[in-house]
Formats: C-alpha cells, structure tokens, sequence
C-alpha cells in the first residue's frame, strides 16, 4: 500500500511518469509547501481549504485533478492538444510544451480558491 508521494513516485514503472510527476511534486512542494500533502484514491494530493490539486499517470498521459471544474473548461482554449474530464487534463508525454501551461493551471486553481483558507 502506498503511503506517502515520494513512495508513489519510487514505485512508477515508466521514466515519463516519474519524470512528470516529480516536476510537478517540486513545483508544489516549492510554491505551496503549506498544503497538506498525501495519497489520495491512490494519487499523489495537495489539499488546501475545500480544495485540492491532484496528479495521475496512465501508460500515455499524465493528469492534473482538480475540483475546480469551471477552470478545466477554461483550459480547453489554452491546451488544444489535450483531453479532458469533469475535473481533469490529460496531457500526453511527449507534449513538454504544456508543462508551463499546467503549472499555471496549478497557480490559479490556488488563487481561484484561496477564499476562506
């Protein structure tokens, strides 16, 4: 059973999804290192307030999760190379262009959601 994000990312079987996840671990752990960090449905989770910031693999993509739906939509406009779900993008891999663009995706959801922390 997989406890903590750093064991999640140890147990990644290919070096895309390390090489996303821990990108974009570090980019959270060094904006928001006051977020609750932990594994969530078997996720790595960022938790502030009612709000969370989530990453998952598959063999092709990498996702950004997230509760703020109306933000996702947004980012159809931004990232036309991407799929999406109610709460998630899904990049693939070899699209290291929207890397800047997901991490801005990550500052908003903050800034949308700071409200009430």
């Amino acid at each position: 059973m997989i406890e903590t994000v750093d064991q999640y990312i140890a147990e990644l079987e290919l070096d895309e999804q390390r090489k996303w996840t821990m990108t974009f671990v570090s980019f959270m752990r060094e904006n928001y290192p006051d977020f609750e960090e932990k594994i969530s449905y078997q996720i790595p989770t960022f938790k502030f307030g009612k709000q969370y910031i989530a990453f998952s693999n598959a063999k092709t993509h990498f996702s950004v999760h997230t509760l703020d739906f109306e933000l996702v939509l947004e980012m159809k406009d931004r990232l036309p190379n991407a799929k999406f779900g109610k709460g998630c993008v899904k990049v693939k891999f070899k699209d290291d262009d929207s890397i800047p663009e997901l991490f801005k995706l990550c500052r908003e959801i903050v800034v949308r959601n700071q409200i009430g922390m």
